[in-house]
């Protein structure tokens, strides 16, 4: 049994290009937007199915023109304790459960992009959400105590990025430096710029939570 498409959320970062963008949206199950992600979305020739924050940042021309979304709106004040991404991601988890796409969300401000990826990836098991962030040459997971597998990411760059403890009990599958139930220690960069040789790659750890980021070639071959 094929497993369901992917929901797409576009959060408010720097826009990806359209031309990329447009097939991600055409394959989706659902679009939720995060405040000014919306004109991306509206730029691909889609309606979202909820559009979700403070909407400090979508231009009221397109606010008003903007057909009632499915789930429709969600409007928080400005002066919050969650960013317009955190709280579409839990709107969501409301109506879905299962992959989401999370495009919009790197580049830009320094601290949105690291709270993006080390706060808000890991809500998504809580949230029953198994996100992910891409644009047209990164894609970024969150890993914790569990097996990732890679397909169709042969030549690209794969860094791994601990936080917090050091991973125990590492399994490289699929790479060019492979590992074999080796520790791979917080604040060292032994996990950076490891190669994909294989389809399918996979990275196994026993315990800890980290970040493995791709990069290099994804703009070539769309991955699973």
């Amino acid at each position: 049994m094929s497993e369901k498409p992917a929901a797409v959320v576009i959060a408010g970062g720097p826009a990806p290009p359209v031309n990329w963008a447009r097939p991600i949206l055409e394959g989706a199950s659902l679009i939720f937007c995060a405040d000014s992600g919306l004109h991306l979305c509206l730029e691909c020739g889609f309606q979202p199915d909820m559009l979700v924050g403070d909407l400090d940042s979508v231009e009221p021309e397109k606010l008003a023109g903007l057909a009632r979304p499915r789930h429709g709106v969600e409007q928080h004040p400005a002066d919050k304790n969650q960013s317009d991404l955190d709280l579409t991601l839990r709107a969501l988890a409301r109506h879905y459960q299962g992959r989401v796409d999370i495009l919009a969300a790197l580049g830009g401000r320094l601290d949105h992009a690291l709270f993006n990826l080390c706060a808000v990836l890991f809500q998504g098991r809580q949230l029953g959400l198994k996100l992910r962030v891409l644009d047209p040459e990164t894609l970024v997971f969150p890993l914790e105590s569990e097996e990732l597998q890679l397909e169709n990411l042969i030549g690209a760059t794969c860094s791994i990025l601990p936080l917090g403890e050091a991973l125990q009990g590492v399994d490289l599958n699929g790479f060019r430096y492979p590992l074999r139930d080796e520790p791979l220690g917080h604040r060292q960069t032994r996990g950076l710029s490891n190669q994909i040789e294989s389809s399918p790659a996979s990275i196994r750890i026993r315990s800890g939570q980290a970040l493995v980021v791709i990069s290099k070639g994804l703009s070539k071959s769309q991955p699973k």
